[in-house]
This record gives C-alpha cells, structure tokens and sequence, in this order.
C-alpha cells in the first residue's frame, strides 16, 4: 500500500507540476515553489527530476499552508503554491495573489496515527481506552488545528471517534505536520496524528492505526501559480 501511494502521489505531483511549470514561459531560471510540508518528499523528488531535465533550477519553501498563504498575500515573491486544503487556495484566489485560472487539484492523502518504531502498538479500534495506554502521561503532537490542515482533519477524526474529550488537553499543537513527526521521531510524544506519507519509508515511526476516510473532510491539495505582480522587485 505504502508503496502504491508513494507511486501515485509522486506521479499525480509529477504530471501537475510540469503543466503548473510550463504555463508560465517567462518564469525565471529560478522556481520558487511555496509547498505544504507534508509534501517533502515526494516534492524534492520531482523538483530534482525536473531540475534535470530543463534549464530551471526548482526551490522548495516548505511549512504550514496557512503559513505560506499569509506570506504570498505579503507580497512574498513564490511562483507556484501548493496548499494541504481548499480554505487556504481559496483565501489567496480572493486576495488576488494566485492566477485563479491555474488552480489544479493535485492529490488526496490519508491520515494516521503514528507511535515511535521503538514501541510498536498495534491498534485495530481506536477507542479511548487505547489512546489512554498509548498516551499514558505523554501528548499526541498535531499540526495546530487552528490553521493548520493537517491539524484541523486530525480534529475532525478525533470527534468523530468519539476522542475529543479524552485528546483536547493532551495535545502537542506544533506549527506543521512535519514537526509534529519530528516529536514522535526523537521520542518527545509518545503519539502524533500525521498525513500517511509523512509516515512513508520513515524508520523512526510506525503506523498503527489510519483513520477513515469518513471521519474527517476530503484530504485535498490545491496547486495554482502565483501571480508577478505578487513579486515585491
């Protein structure tokens, strides 16, 4: 499964960056690229791919998408954004920093349940008994659900599980979802709620338990070119 996504994910940025890339024929050399932290990976791949095949070398700023949208609606000079949901994509088509006309869906994702690989706990019921013996006296790192995406699905899923009561104090709220992967990677939660390719071919964490897809709003990335008269020079 992991490596179908993996294939998916990396074809489906591959396939919509080039056309993002390409609609733009008097980008610079240099192509900024504003990208949802959960996309680094896969991301820098197809940067490097592309990198190798053209004449334009591809940057990667990465953090939380609202983050990034507040920064391009500063005038911050990206050329293309990528957002970990709809909210953010449409925040900046409002504002006018993005060409409304090359927005693109690029992807879905899944989000999971992650525990340090050290202290493997299978969970096939996620109740709150088992987040409670999972937990113990630590906390579950999330993106900050007050705008990060990542973080807003993981609450969705928790209420819907029926969690929220038990998790709202507990939580470890960090500014994106890779750092709530780096808590778990060096041991300084117990547990974190991630995207399924944060978790991908990463040996310091393991995955026990995926939240349904019902339990939380469409997982969807948005592409979509930052206009020029958005660069301050």
């Amino acid at each position: 499964m992991a490596n179908q996504l993996k294939i998916w994910l990396t074809k489906g940025l591959a396939i919509s960056g080039l056309i993002i890339f390409n609609v733009q024929p008097v980008l610079a050399k240099d192509i900024l690229v504003f990208a949802a932290a959960s996309l680094a990976l896969p991301l820098q791949e197809i940067a490097d791919a592309h990198a190798a095949n053209t004449s334009h070398r591809v940057r990667i700023s990465l953090a939380g998408s609202a983050t990034l949208a507040h920064q391009i609606a500063k005038g911050a000079p990206a050329d293309i954004y990528i957002s970990a949901n709809q909210i953010w994509m449409d925040y900046l088509t409002k504002k006018l920093p993005v060409v409304a006309a090359s927005r693109l869906h690029l992807l879905s994702n899944k989000l999971v349940l992650i525990t340090s690989a050290k202290t493997i706990q299978p969970v096939t019921a996620l109740t709150t008994q088992t987040l409670d013996k999972l937990l113990q006296n630590g906390r579950l790192a999330v993106a900050d659900p007050d705008h990060v995406p990542a973080g807003i699905y993981a609450v969705q899923a928790l209420k819907r599980l029926n969690l929220w009561p038990t998790a709202k104090d507990k939580l470890a709220r960090m500014n994106n979802v890779r750092a709530a992967l780096a808590m778990v990677e060096r041991g300084a939660t117990p547990a974190g709620i991630v995207y399924q390719t944060d978790a991908f071919k990463n040996s310091k964490v393991a995955v026990i338990y995926k939240f349904p897809a019902s339990s939380h709003q469409r997982i969807s990335y948005w592409a979509a070119r930052v206009s020029q008269q958005n660069d301050p020079a």
